[in-house]
């Protein structure tokens, strides 16, 4: 039975060449020779099926998984109401939410980002990242190649930092102890919790202190953000629970979204309570300048009238 696709899918598939599969099963004898002899044996090697359509799918792929485990990948099908009775039928194919029609959680990817499962090699072992990551297939491999470069980086001894969203979040680590990372502050070594976020900076467009950017404007733009923080909090929450065919793309835009506004907050309340401790410490500095001059001159005062009274009580 044919899955049905949009007529602009459509149209865009018969000018690119892409010739989209007329059913979500595929015979084993159809991908035998492709797996044998060109996809490899290594650990993350691909072979490309079919030719994806620029800036609207990646097309189909074959990926080697660990333990001689692969899966076939199919980004530009859109499966219809029988192909979800197949996949109910046969462990070997799995239809995610959103599959053949999510747009990548990437930001400014037009590209689909959810693709049907049309062949697992060993469908009893957990769900490949490809099918749970709400990217499309170039987005997840360069994210999987940039992970792969912190831990080796990591390893080595060099920082490794992960970006989120329009934030700047790093994790530091050089090296690894009883699972925390290690990194230097201010010249120490600290150790972090493997969980642990650091806030390196302003984030987001975030200002630091400053001449006019003291308490009231930070206060100001703190409670702005924290508005918008509880907001988009809620909106993940009930997105999360409608459990419909886009709430996985809406749950990663939604948590990227809250996450860089609390991001931003705790950065701002951090700024408005040392912009507060160096008010606070001025105007100590001041009524302590203010009382020592007041001091002083009391006490010259007192000398002065001393003074006065000698001369006219002498002889």
């Amino acid at each position: 039975r044919t899955a049905k696709a949009s007529p602009c899918i459509t149209w865009q598939n018969e000018m690119s060449g892409y010739q989209a599969s007329t059913t979500i099963f595929l015979q084993p004898e159809e991908f035998a020779h492709d797996e044998q002899s060109r996809l490899g044996r290594a650990n993350g090697n691909t072979y490309q099926r079919k030719p994806g359509i620029p800036n609207v799918h990646d097309g189909q792929i074959m990926v080697r998984l660990k333990k001689k485990r692969f899966i076939i990948l199919d980004y530009g099908y859109v499966p219809n109401n029988h192909d979800g009775e197949i996949a109910k039928a046969v462990p070997h194919i799995s239809i995610p939410a959103g599959a053949g029609t999510a747009k990548c959680a990437t930001k400014d990817c037009p590209r689909v980002g959810v693709p049907v499962l049309m062949y697992d090699s060993q469908p009893n072992e957990p769900l490949s990242l490809y099918l749970r990551g709400g990217m499309c297939f170039s987005c997840q491999r360069a994210l999987n190649e940039k992970r792969r470069t912190n831990r080796k980086r990591k390893s080595e001894g060099h920082p490794a930092e992960v970006r989120i969203g329009d934030g700047d979040l790093r994790s530091v680590g050089s090296g690894s102890v009883n699972n925390c990372s290690r990194f230097k502050f201010n010249g120490q070594p600290v150790e972090l919790n493997p969980d642990a976020v650091v806030i390196n900076g302003p984030v987001g467009g975030t200002r630091t202190r400053g001449p006019g950017y003291r308490c009231p404007e930070i206060g100001s733009d703190l409670i702005r953000i924290v508005t918008d923080l509880s907001n988009e909090t809620l909106s993940l929450m009930h997105s999360s629970a409608s459990g419909g065919p886009q709430s996985v793309m809406a749950v990663n835009s939604m948590y990227q979204r809250a996450f860089l506004s609390v991001s931003k907050a705790t950065f701002l309340l951090t700024q408005w309570k040392a912009s507060w401790d160096e008010d606070m410490s001025a105007n100590i500095a001041q009524a302590t300048a203010a009382e020592a001059a007041a001091a002083s001159a009391n006490f010259d005062s007192r000398i002065l009238d001393e003074a006065v009274k000698n001369n006219m009580t002498a002889p």
